[in-house]
């Protein structure tokens, strides 16, 4: 998904990513979007979220107006099983998230990584397709997994203030393999902050 920014989906620092970021400063992708210096727990405020969303429509977009090809890819370790994903790590990158794509296999991933731990909230929009995310701490630690319906713009956001990394997959992918929240996902060069936080352009 893309940060409300992605997500297939993203938001910005407290705005819609459409899986990307709200500002340069924090992306969110359509999947995804950052809610800075909200605190944890904050109940969301529909109020706001609809005018995070009609800001995201009137706003200039970060994301691309096709899907990204020919990203780098990275091997994770999450738990038992073993998974190639997508990273994403620039503003562009992080804002499209799986935007424009007509699907996602059983087996495909996208990850995409920031500078630091906050809470981040990811949407649908110009995802044609479910996929569910696990937003991940700044220890590599799965602290929740969401499903992401598809086209649906409204935010979902992580409930952890803390949260650094997020993995899009297939929508029953998590449940296929048996991953829970607690779960650790590493690379096959270490953990996700040393081997993916230290690209991250966004914080």
């Amino acid at each position: 998904m893309r940060l409300a920014l992605t997500v297939p989906f993203l938001l910005l620092a407290g705005l819609l990513t459409g899986c990307g970021p709200d500002a340069p400063a924090s992306a969110t992708s359509p999947a995804a979007s950052t809610n800075s210096g909200k605190a944890a727990g904050t109940p969301t405020n529909s109020v706001a979220s609809t005018n995070a969303v009609r800001a995201a429509v009137e706003e200039p977009h970060y994301h691309l107006d096709h899907a990204q090809v020919d990203l780098p890819r990275v091997r994770l370790w999450i738990g038992p099983a073993e998974l190639e994903a997508e990273v994403c790590t620039t503003l562009p990158q992080v804002a499209t998230g799986l935007m424009h794509r007509k699907g996602i296999g059983p087996n495909e991933s996208m990850i995409f990584a920031f500078g630091t731990g906050e809470q981040r909230s990811f949407y649908m929009k110009n995802v044609s397709f479910d996929i569910a995310a696990a937003y991940i701490d700044t220890e590599g630690v799965v602290t929740e997994v969401v499903q992401l319906k598809k086209q649906v713009v409204d935010p979902v956001p992580s409930k952890s203030a803390n949260i650094q990394f997020v993995l899009e997959t297939a929508p029953d992918w998590f449940e296929r393999n048996g991953i829970k929240p607690g779960t650790v996902i590493r690379t096959d060069s270490g953990s996700l902050r040393d081997v993916l936080g230290r690209r991250a352009i966004l914080r």
